[in-house]
């Protein structure tokens, strides 16, 4: 009896100690914050920290907070660029933070600076504006096969999710980009949303599996125990051993044959001129492409669907687009690149001068704005030297209790900061009523000299804007049954979701131009 309570004494006296230590006493334990309960609002309420660390924000007031014991928070638009640098100056991912996507090994979960730009290196050519520029004829075959299938829609009158058409289209196009075909999403009925599951999984687990690591593990568990678990873990689970088996295949097509094959860009990865064995491994591919498919996927389709919402339910938006999209597309089938697209004043680019570095966009913008792209804080570390904000010094290298790192990489976690994308495309401060889908702020920025997009910080961008314009030139779609909540940021999983469900946008096609 007495040695119980001795151990429980002892355990208790141990948890006090340390969470007194957090608070008060680590190197960044600032007096004027508390720690927040993490896990309550992301695993227990779902996808809420973010705004509870808005709420202490404004709290504390204060632009720079400690929310957990090894991470502070800034929430300052101006201070963005120095959280997330560039090249010159080295920036780690978080450890901890970075292994809740699984996907260990790829560029996107590199932790190493070093590394990272190894790694990334290859791949940057393949997303060049260059290299994008050299696939619209893909994407224009893509596109003119959703065309196809929304005109029969309009035909039988039949309600269409148009998010399942954008995430279908996205899916092909990225697919064939990397594998030299696509599983043809846009041909099945209702738009396939196996693949789309699969990343929703990923996403849905963001928060349990930073808490839990070790449930990482249950995608070598058989299929059929998945689905008792949990039918996104079974439908990511299905994709990943896809994927695998697509990196085990391409290395020994390239093996076999004469080389690097243009039209299937996974050699790059194959490539043993661009990689070690190590970095060849097949998991690792694996991982790589799932980090590609869900950038080129989700995101931009996410984009297009905010997009559609947006600009079918404002009339004067739509009629303004559909003038501007007229001088360039004067029949309803035209061809175009997009070139002629980007010189359009309202839709995509808006010039304060001559220089093409001040180049703003206005529908586009502000779609990509609206739909933010990531929310998840992504945290980064500063390991060769101090940050300062205003008076605060965060020493760089301040080492915390790591989780474990892939075989692929071992490096020592460091303290991170953090910065929301999602708090920082709708701050008030740069973007005034940012709750409202308003093109003109662009415009109205350009007029006065301002610079918004120093401030744009969505990472999904470019050429992909361009799917949308036969949209609106060909088709007159109504929003059917949809709230606005459908599409609104409720939770954050590393993604916006909707408060219920997932992002859907229902339309009913009324006409054709």
């Amino acid at each position: 009896m007495f040695a119980s309570s001795v151990l429980v004494t002892t355990i208790l006296g141990w948890v006090v100690a340390r969470s007194v230590y957090r608070l008060y006493f680590h190197p960044q334990a600032y007096s004027w914050t508390q720690m927040a309960g993490h896990f309550y609002f992301d695993v227990i309420k779902g996808g809420k920290f973010i705004w509870e660390t808005e709420r202490l924000h404004k709290i504390y007031g204060l632009p720079l907070i400690r929310i957990n014991p090894h991470e502070v928070h800034i929430n300052d638009p101006d201070y963005y660029q120095e959280v997330y640098a560039a090249i010159s100056r080295r920036r780690e991912n978080d450890a901890i933070y970075i292994h809740v996507f699984g996907l260990p090994g790829s560029s996107f979960s590199t932790i190493n600076a070093d590394l990272h730009l190894k790694r990334r290196g290859p791949l940057n050519e393949l997303f060049s504006k260059n290299a994008i520029t050299d696939i619209v004829p893909l994407i224009q075959e893509k596109v003119e096969r959703l065309m196809f299938h929304l005109e029969e829609g309009f035909r039988s009158k039949k309600v269409i999710h148009i998010d399942s058409g954008f995430f279908a289209l996205t899916a092909d196009v990225i697919h064939h980009y990397m594998y030299g075909y696509s599983e043809n999403n846009i041909e099945m009925e209702d738009f396939d949303h196996t693949a789309r599951d699969g990343i929703n999984g990923m996403f849905r687990s963001h928060h349990v599996l930073y808490f839990f690591p070790i449930l990482l593990h249950l995608e070598s568990l058989p299929v059929k125990i998945l689905k008792r678990i949990n039918i996104h873990i079974e439908a990511l689970t299905k994709q990943k051993k896809c994927l695998y088996n697509k990196a085990v295949e391409a290395a020994q097509a390239f093996s076999t044959s004469e080389g690097y094959n243009k039209t299937r860009n996974i050699d790059v990865l194959v490539n043993p001129d661009n990689f070690s064995v190590e970095e060849r491994d097949p998991v690792r591919l694996k991982n790589e492409s799932m980090s590609l498919i869900t950038a080129g996927t989700e995101t931009a389709g996410r984009a297009l669907d905010v997009a559609t919402f947006y600009i079918c339910s404002n009339s004067h938006i739509l009629r303004r687009m559909r003038a501007e999209l007229i001088q360039v597309m004067p029949e309803p089938n035209s061809k175009l690149t997009c070139s002629p697209l980007e010189q359009l004043p309202y839709l995509v680019t808006v010039k304060r001068d001559d220089n093409e570095r001040h180049k703003q966009s206005a529908v586009v913008n502000e779609s990509f704005r609206m739909a933010s792209g990531t929310s998840g804080r992504f945290s980064r570390t500063a390991p060769t030297e101090a940050l300062v904000y205003n008076e605060i010094i965060l020493p760089p290298g301040v080492s915390c209790i790591p989780f474990p790192i892939s075989h692929f990489e071992k490096n020592e976690s460091k303290t991170p900061i953090s910065s929301s994308n999602h708090l920082m495309l709708r701050h008030p401060k740069i973007f005034p009523d940012p709750d409202s889908f308003d093109p003109d702020r662009w415009i109205r920025a350009t007029a006065k000299g301002e610079r918004l997009e120093k401030f744009f910080v969505n990472f999904s961008k470019g050429s992909r804007s361009c799917l949308g314009r036969h949209l609106i030139r060909c088709l007159h779609l109504e929003i059917y049954d949809t709230p606005q909540a459908n599409i609104e940021c409720g939770c954050d999983f590393g993604v916006p979701y909707p408060e219920q469900g997932n992002l859907s946008v229902c339309t009913l096609i009324t006409g054709l131009v």
